[in-house]
């Protein structure tokens, strides 16, 4: 090839390139960031991956101290869909708000840094919120993993309380969540990575919320459920990180959350949701108990929740915090 040849291709693709990056991009991907360096190339290349749809990645580094921000400044030369954003230790809340009024694309995806896609789960699930104009909030099934990659169970397994349809046809096609929000406050299936939501119902709904201690993801969706259309795919499109560092007073702080997002929401259940929505309050503050070792106080939650909802599960928990309680005498 000739020196004016490839001049002239070069020329050509450097058209191309500013062509697409003028173009607005039909998703906003918003990934909150604060010392993940180890798991960013993972996810970008997840995003890099999928295919017929423009992007862009708006990344908001919450002060990293782990050399994040050189990577992804480094990053933005071979992808340029990456936004990069800065911020001084504000948290994820505050965060995510900010790249949502950055953002400039009507629908937005979210996506931990420490998570990653599968190959096809964007465009079926912009294609879908696209052409039903009432939904508001979608999201997938996903898979939990270990930190050496080894599959736990998926989502929607461990929540057949949900009701999810069993239909073979359905599983890379959307159907609405019925009774979303007596289904949101009772069973925890939306993972934040695999949701994508309409800018301007999000605003109206408030963003999140940063007065909660945590669980804002959770208060954020049922906002959503209040407002419009929720639906679901059964496809598996992400995979959860299931980082052996938790700390357990994040699930207490998290615990004391959803006891004010109940409150804020419990006007809308009937009596039976009411009732099974305590039980899973009472179901989640025995599983923290049982964690720090108070057997007693595991034990009145197990029976309240299973009095509350004579759910198999709470059978388990509560036979399981007898034998627990009496052998341990």
């Amino acid at each position: 090839m000739g020196i004016k040849s490839w001049l002239r291709n070069c020329v050509v693709l450097l058209k191309v390139i500013k062509e697409r990056m003028d173009m607005k991009p039909d998703v906003s991907i918003i990934i909150p960031n604060y010392n993940c360096i180890d798991y960013l190339a993972k996810c970008i290349d997840s995003i890099v991956m999928q295919k017929n749809i423009l992007v862009e990645i708006i990344i908001i580094d919450d002060g990293s101290t782990d050399g994040s921000v050189d990577w992804i400044e480094h990053e933005q030369k071979t992808v340029p869909q990456i936004v990069l954003i800065k911020q001084s230790r504000q948290g994820v809340v505050n965060a995510r708000n900010l790249a949502i009024e950055k953002a400039q694309s009507e629908y937005i995806a979210f996506l931990d840094a420490d998570d990653y896609w599968c190959e096809d789960k964007l465009f079926s699930q912009f294609n879908y919120m696209k052409k039903n104009i009432d939904c508001v909030l979608s999201f997938t099934d996903y898979m939990h993993i270990t930190e050496d990659g080894k599959e736990i169970i998926k989502c929607f397994e461990y929540w057949p309380e949900a009701n999810f349809s069993k239909s073979k046809s359905l599983i890379n096609d959307y159907k609405t969540f019925d009774d979303a929000l007596s289904k949101l406050m009772y069973a925890n299936v939306v993972g934040t990575s695999t949701v994508m939501v309409r800018r301007s119902a999000i605003i109206e709904a408030g963003c999140f919320d940063n007065k909660l201690t945590s669980a804002s993801d959770l208060d954020c969706w049922l906002k959503l459920a209040n407002i419009g259309n929720v639906a679901y795919s059964q496809q598996c499109a992400m995979h959860y990180l299931m980082r052996s560092n938790s700390i357990t007073a994040n699930r207490l702080n998290r615990l004391t959350a959803m006891v004010e997002i109940v409150n804020r929401n419990i006007k809308n259940l009937s009596f039976l949701e009411n009732a099974k929505v305590k039980a899973r309050i009472n179901e989640c503050y025995g599983e923290f108990y049982r964690e720090v070792g108070k057997r007693g106080k595991a034990l009145m939650c197990s029976q309240k929740a299973f009095y509350l909802f004579p759910h198999k599960r709470n059978f388990k928990h509560l036979l399981y915090d007898l034998k627990s309680l009496v052998g341990n005498k």
